[in-house]
């Protein structure tokens, strides 16, 4: 049987199965029964037992989070080891047969084989990859802005008692991907003869901001976030209006209490995701256009101009009115607390109601005009005479 090291891998994310793949009946039952039994014996109390001590619960959880973990380092270990590779029921298929060619050729096929392996799997922490190739200095710069970056936000996060802070978090699966894909580049370069030049992340970053070129890697994980990666290509207004718009609709949802529009999100992502990686793959071939989101809103800037004007009111007035009202009398501020609940329900009601009634009633296509030269003389002159009065 041929097996796959990838494949192993990302089944180990069920516990035993990916033992269970590689032919391991021992560690699938002991890995796969821990997990989902300590799980199963959970879910079984929470049904039949009224009351349940929060201390077992936790017990049972820890369980079943260390059999997986347990679990992924032992397939981790095994497959960096090459042990997969030298068992018979684990040789990939290009190399399962190696009559009537090179052994040599294919040994070394082979090897190349679990040397990539072992690098996409290594690379899954950012800088062991590029350390496994011997490049140390920039595995080193990969491993301490990921691991440097979520401690100081988790830190700062704590400090300042703000869990808005941890939004930044999202900077760590740009420097993930960017570290993943740069590790198999160089590892791509090392298997074809080409020299590796051991040399940080910044000294690239630096290199590439004095030539003026752009990397399309590190332009596909900044996408991660709306918009940052068509600022980082020069897209200034499509990336601000995609990053504004990001923001600018969590925050309403969030405090306008519009979670049934929360669905929108993921699609608001996905476009924008997409979109970057059209610009990108368009950069180098063709002249990037910084062409608005939605031009067809350029002339309405002057009301969106008074709607955040009205925003900022709004919050000031509330403030202030929060304010007033809790010093006279608890009744009053309790009444306005419910007013202010009512009126953001009751402004997007009403606005959906105008959107709806617009859509619904709206004004017909006007029918397209005939050009004054394909109207008859007479007639034309009846149009003259009506334009005229």
């Amino acid at each position: 049987m041929n097996k796959s090291p990838l494949a192993a891998f990302f089944l180990s994310f069920i516990p035993g199965a990916g033992h269970a793949y590689l032919g391991r009946p021992f560690r699938t039952i002991f890995y796969g029964g821990t997990f989902f039994g300590a799980i199963g014996l959970l879910f079984f109390l929470e049904i039949t037992v009224n009351f349940l001590d929060e201390s077992f619960i936790y017990f049972l959880l820890f369980i079943a989070g260390a059999a997986w973990f347990i679990n992924m380092m032992d397939m981790i270990l095994i497959l960096v080891s090459g042990k997969v590779q030298r068992t018979g029921a684990a040789v990939p298929p290009a190399y399962g047969d190696f009559s009537g060619s090179d052994p040599m050729s294919a040994s070394v096929t082979l090897e190349r084989q679990q040397e990539k392996s072992r690098t996409i799997l290594l690379s899954f922490i950012p800088g062991l990859g590029h350390m496994s190739l011997g490049l140390m200095q920039r595995g080193i710069t990969y491993l301490i802005s990921f691991a440097g970056l979520f401690a100081i936000i988790t830190f700062l996060s704590i400090i300042m008692n703000s869990g808005s802070l941890l939004i930044f978090l999202l900077v760590l699966p740009v420097i993930w991907i960017h570290c993943m894909f740069d590790a198999i580049q160089h590892l791509h370069a090392k298997q074809n003869g080409l020299p590796l030049v051991d040399r940080s992340l910044f000294e690239d970053l630096e290199s590439n901001i004095a030539s003026g070129r752009k990397n399309k890697v590190l332009a596909i994980a900044l996408s991660i976030f709306p918009g940052a990666g068509h600022l980082y290509l020069g897209l200034q207004k499509r990336g601000l209006q995609l990053m504004g718009g990001f923001l600018l609709s969590i925050y309403i949802m969030d405090n306008l209490r519009l979670s049934l529009f929360f669905f929108l999100l993921p699609l608001f992502w996905c476009y924008a995701f997409f979109d970057a990686l059209q610009q990108t793959s368009r950069y180098e071939r063709q002249a990037l256009s910084d062409d608005p989101l939605l031009p067809q809103l350029v002339p309405y800037q002057r009301w969106f101009g008074l709607g955040l004007l009205g925003f900022g009111l709004y919050y000031l007035l509330d403030r202030i009115a929060a304010e007033v009202t809790s010093r006279i009398s608890n009744e009053i501020y309790s009444q306005y607390m419910q007013i202010k609940y009512m009126l953001p329900t009751a402004v997007i009601a009403f606005i959906m109601i105008i959107i709806g009634m617009r859509l619904a009633f709206g004004t017909k296509m006007a029918k397209p005009s005939v050009p004054p030269a394909a109207l008859p003389a007479a007639a034309y002159d009846d149009k003259r005479e009506e334009e005229i009065r």
